[in-house]
């Protein structure tokens, strides 16, 4: 999964326990639950990589194999991403002719899970919780106790909201612990009672700029007021309107990025947290009873435009709203608009289920909580740029500076006569190809599906450009586990890390079915492993570096291309119980100034709605004309089908 692993420092390190005899670990493909006994090598390969421990026992015990122990063992000596997954008890580890442990005799695993048996449903209580929680975020019926989330489709930003869920219900795990213990049975064996931090309320005064919000502010733009993100809720028939209001109330004053304030003065542009108002003003009624379906869409589009423009970043609210009712058999809407520098794609989640939470509580006509705060916007932002002055991202200078000196531009053919200021282009995959590339392709390839689509869309840059290095800038959720006792799972805010990466694609002229699919995957992993910390040294370092740092990584910050993968939007199934919210559409109206130029020349941003992965390529046919942009966009659509099918088994 990316990380280095020691398997005789594990091996040490487990012979040091009292409970253990002797031992040895490997990494081999655990089978995945259900699988028949004997399945063929061939099939078998196709499994998911794990972590695997064979354990003599030091005293034989009919309890089996003290599995717990043995973690909480490990995990004082060794990183998480050190400690086995998967622990077979032996009663002695099979050796060669010449005395040395002979693995190629030891046992397959049986199916995955935290210790051995067949699969069974959840056990515990902290287990049922889990497999509830990851039923709902990843819309799936029914998890087992030894499911893997990343096999079920789950992804970091998924990986987030679970850990967001299951600190509202009062278990405590880290966004990483989701990545080394990936079953339900694994997570429950780390999960604690969630921290309590009494006294903690509303953040006020002057909080640093983070690295993207810096980047944002300090970059020519149309308008800097109009660059937000939104979605539109259909709701559950018409609301209480007094609830709602105290709803939104509950969310700006739980949530403390939402109050911000940003004014520029000689020293240049600052941020400013103001206390809750008792009314913060952000619903707007609109009523289009009487309408007929066409007027009444483009009352809505109107008006949600008009809101969208209307931001003032110095006088706030930097989250307004929109309620659309009308006639009884439309449904009513709310539109929620947020500006992007206080929200990202993770915020969206958790605002939308604060809100569903903080609506029942309001309408029940009890006070609104909204749980225990965690890190907060402003903490984080004074302790990533302290980390920095201290040296802490200093060993990472050598690999970006090497980033940004790669060729960023592919060819610019002349633009289209009476091109606008953008224009967009998009592709889709149908549902059995986005199927295969969620639930298949991560056990096919042993990775995550964000390496997948980064392989194909690597081979379509290198195939436009004509050269096998292509440099490209990519987008994280920017919340990593980089700090000692913070915790971005339910914070909102601005996180996402824009970062050079430079991919070497080997024979880009073939796109053909019979290509090596599984030769470029992996070569693209290896690859993107190298980035340290997942993107966010880039930034920081050029924000909050020392000058000369500052301007060696700002010389070619950007490249031509970014590249933005949201993950699943629809996994919540549509809800009829009484709630708020039935379901979501995703953003309307006028997001951005049509006069922006947007932050690359070629933006892609892919997600997945209505059960299919679609991808839109927004660029600017004064750099690059949207015939061109088309076939690149469409013979990425082709490598990603390629994979698909490569992934379900086919050619």
């Amino acid at each position: 999964r990316g990380f280095r692993i020691e398997p005789g420092e594990i091996e040490s390190a487990l012979r040091c326990s009292p409970l253990v005899r002797d031992a040895v670990v490997v990494v081999r493909a655990v089978q995945p639950p259900g699988a028949p006994a004997g399945e063929r090598a061939e099939e078998a390969s196709a499994a998911p990589a794990r972590l695997v421990a064979y354990v003599v026992p030091a005293e034989p015990s009919g309890a089996g194999l003290p599995v717990g122990e043995l973690r909480l063992h490990l995990a004082g000596l060794l990183p998480p991403h050190m400690v086995p997954s998967v622990f077979v008890p032996l009663d002695r580890l099979p050796l060669t002719a010449n005395g040395k442990t002979d693995r190629r005799a030891l046992p397959a695993p049986g199916p995955a899970q935290a210790a051995d048996g067949p699969r069974t449903a959840p056990r515990t209580d902290t287990e049922r919780r889990i497999a509830r929680i990851w039923s709902d975020v990843l819309g799936i019926e029914e998890v087992g106790a030894d499911d893997n989330f990343f096999a079920l489709g789950g992804d970091s930003i998924l990986s987030m909201q679970v850990v967001s869920r299951l600190r509202r219900d009062g278990l405590h795990v880290a966004t990483r612990d989701l990545f080394t213990h990936q079953t339900v049975a694994e997570l429950a064996t780390v999960v604690r009672a969630a921290p309590r931090r009494p006294g903690e309320g509303p953040v006020t005064g002057e909080v640093p700029l983070t690295p993207i919000q810096e980047w944002f502010l300090t970059t020519p733009r149309a308008a800097h007021h109009h660059f937000n993100q939104s979605a539109l809720l259909e709701l559950n028939g018409t609301p209480d309107l007094k609830a709602l209001r105290a709803a939104l109330a509950a969310l700006t004053a739980h949530h403390d990025a939402l109050r911000m304030r940003f004014t520029r003065d000689e020293h240049g542009w600052r941020q400013f947290n103001p206390p809750p108002a008792d009314d913060p003003c952000v619903l707007v009624r609109h009523d289009v009873t009487g309408l007929s379906a066409a007027d009444a869409d483009a009352a809505m589009a109107k008006a949600a435009d008009e809101l969208h423009a209307g931001f003032d970043l110095a006088r706030g609210p930097q989250l307004r709203a929109a309620l659309f009712t009308g006639d009884p058999d439309r449904p009513a809407f709310l539109l929620l608009v947020a500006h992007h520098l206080v929200v990202d794609a993770v915020s969206w989640r958790i605002l939308r289920d604060d809100l569903e939470t903080a609506y029942r509580q309001a309408l029940q006509g009890g006070p609104v909580t909204l749980g225990e705060r965690g890190t907060s916007f402003r903490e984080w932002s004074r302790r990533l740029a302290a980390h920095v002055a201290e040296g802490g991202l200093d060993h990472e200078l050598p690999h970006w500076e090497q980033a940004v000196g790669a060729d960023p531009a592919p060819p610019a053919p002349a633009p289209a006569p009476g091109s606008g200021p953008a224009a967009t282009v998009s592709v889709e995959l149908d549902e059995e190809d986005t199927t295969a590339l969620l639930r298949a392709a991560p056990t096919a390839y042993r990775t995550r599906v964000n390496d997948v689509l980064l392989a194909a869309l690597a081979l379509a840059l290198a195939r436009w450009t004509g050269d096998d290095r292509v440099r490209l800038d990519l987008e994280g959720h920017g919340r990593e586990d980089l700090l000692d006792g913070v915790d971005l799972s339910r914070t909102v805010g601005w996180f996402t890390t824009v970062y050079p990466v430079a991919v070497q694609v080997s024979d880009p002229g073939d796109l053909g079915p019979d290509r090596d699919w599984r030769s470029l995957v992996k070569s693209v992993r290896r690859q993107l492993r190298a980035v340290p910390g997942n993107g966010i040294g880039f930034g920081a370092l050029r924000t909050f570096g020392p000058p000369e740092v500052r301007e060696r990584l700002g010389a070619h910050a950007h490249g031509q291309v970014v590249f933005n993968y949201l993950g699943q939007w629809d996994a919540r199934p549509e809800t009829s119980d009484g709630g708020l919210v039935r379901t979501e559409h995703g953003s309307f109206g006028q997001d951005h100034d049509p006069r922006d130029p947007g932050s690359h020349p070629v933006e892609v941003v892919g997600a997945v709605q209505d059960g299919r992965l679609a991808f839109t390529w927004h660029h600017r046919p004064a750099v690059h004309d949207t015939a061109t942009v088309r076939r690149v966009a469409e013979e990425f659509a082709e490598a990603l089908r390629h994979l698909a099918r490569h992934a379900r088994g086919g050619r």
